[in-house]
């Protein structure tokens, strides 16, 4: 379920984020801005929404989610905290006002009550062959 959720918010940032690169294009990083979702963005808040989206998407490709959605998460909270306590020092580069850094807070809470709530397991099988030995397989 974990890598579920992590896949989940890696589609969500990359949508969002290749949204706003089509709309506003890459001429000029923080000139333009455009809203999505109801989120003002930049061409760089574009970039940092396709580049934390993959990395959630790797995490959902990753057997070793849990650690990482841990990171990813706790990144994402502290990102969201910094744009949300100080926007007026981001809204240029950024687009976003402290609703961006707000939803990035949620973000980042989604992902670490799903990497703590559904933890990953590995199973080991253990089969026993024809002349009793015993044949342990992960």
């Amino acid at each position: 379920p974990a890598q579920v959720v992590a896949g989940i918010i890696g589609m969500i940032l990359v949508i969002i984020g290749g949204v706003v690169l089509a709309r506003v294009g890459l001429d000029s990083l923080t000139g333009d801005t455009t809203a999505v979702f109801g989120f003002e963005h930049t061409a760089l808040m574009g970039l940092i929404d396709v580049i934390a989206g993959l990395f959630f998407l790797g995490a959902a490709a990753s057997s070793a989610v849990r650690g990482t959605m841990i990171g990813l998460s706790m990144a994402a909270i502290g990102f969201g905290a910094i744009v949300a306590i100080e926007p007026g020092a981001f809204n240029s580069g950024l687009g976003g006002a402290s609703e961006l850094g707000v939803f990035y807070i949620i973000i980042g809470a989604v992902g670490l009550l799903a990497a703590w709530a559904f933890p990953t397991r590995v199973v080991d099988h253990v089969a026993t062959t024809d002349d009793g030995a015993t044949v342990v397989t992960s």
